[in-house]
């Protein structure tokens, strides 16, 4: 938000606020609340595992993002209990504003809507002409409307939801092992549900996420890192770090292969 100016270019997502200084900073406000409630009470299961198995959390919201929806719903929930309504400072506007910028950044982190919110960023910087730049930052992205705003800060925080992409190597492989204990434990339940067949990644007797990472990163996790930096050169240094670890994944195939 700070160190890649995404918040000082998504600034206009605050219309609301009339001073400048106090929007940049109800974004970078909402931009950090929306990143520590994203995943809020998750249960480690998926939306389409949810809806199948007819959730409470699917009936509730309608089989439409359970698990996002839940997540910066009973987040607010949690505010407004006494003791914890730290934003009782904020103007009714101001708070309005944060929390429809928290709800809108917190489901964009359903995957589902990935292709949908990676093509409408795309299609806005190729309209404005935001082009990669130097290290000072010249050219970067700058929102002129609160819809851009919230786009940006929108894939910024798709972005951090899968940070774990962007650290060490051996950070990020602690956190795949991770990643696929869950998977694994929900396949776990899908068989015992009796289902014909076991989400992708899922099914501990074939390959997991740790066998699939090469393509995880061809298809999804590169062209997402790479438009962020497209528009905001100062987050090069993430995307750098991204790309090194999609470079050791190439290698890990390449090892495989030879000995295969």
């Amino acid at each position: 938000l700070l160190h890649g100016g995404i918040a000082e270019a998504a600034s206009a997502a605050a219309d609301a606020v009339e001073d400048g200084a106090r929007r940049s900073q109800l974004v970078v406000l909402a931009g950090l609340l929306a990143a520590v409630v994203h995943d809020f009470e998750h249960e480690g299961v998926s939306n389409d595992f949810m809806v199948k198995s007819a959730n409470p959390k699917a009936i509730m919201y309608n089989d439409r993002s359970p698990n996002e929806q839940h997540h910066v719903a009973a987040a607010f929930r949690l505010l407004f209990e006494p003791g914890y309504h730290f934003l009782e400072a904020l103007s009714q506007a101001e708070f309005r504003q944060l929390r429809s910028l928290v709800v809108d950044m917190v489901l964009a982190t359903d995957m589902a809507e990935n292709g949908r919110i990676q093509q409408a960023f795309k299609d806005m910087i190729d309209s404005r002409g935001a082009a990669p730049s130097d290290a000072a930052g010249d050219g970067a992205f700058s929102a002129t409307t609160a819809a851009e705003g919230s786009l940006a800060l929108k894939l910024a925080l798709k972005c951090a939801d899968v940070g774990h992409l962007a650290l060490g190597w051996g950070s990020h492989l602690r956190w795949t092992s991770r990643l696929e204990k869950e998977f694994f434990a929900q396949g776990d339940k899908e068989k015992q549900l009796g289902w014909e067949s076991i989400s992708f990644l899922m099914d501990r007797d074939k390959p997991g996420a740790s066998q699939n990472q090469l393509g995880f990163f061809n298809f999804v996790v590169s062209p997402l890192f790479r438009l962020l930096g497209q528009a905001f050169p100062r987050a090069g240094p993430m995307v750098s770090a991204v790309e090194a670890n999609h470079q050791r994944w190439s290698e890990v195939q390449a090892e495989i292969e030879a000995l295969g």
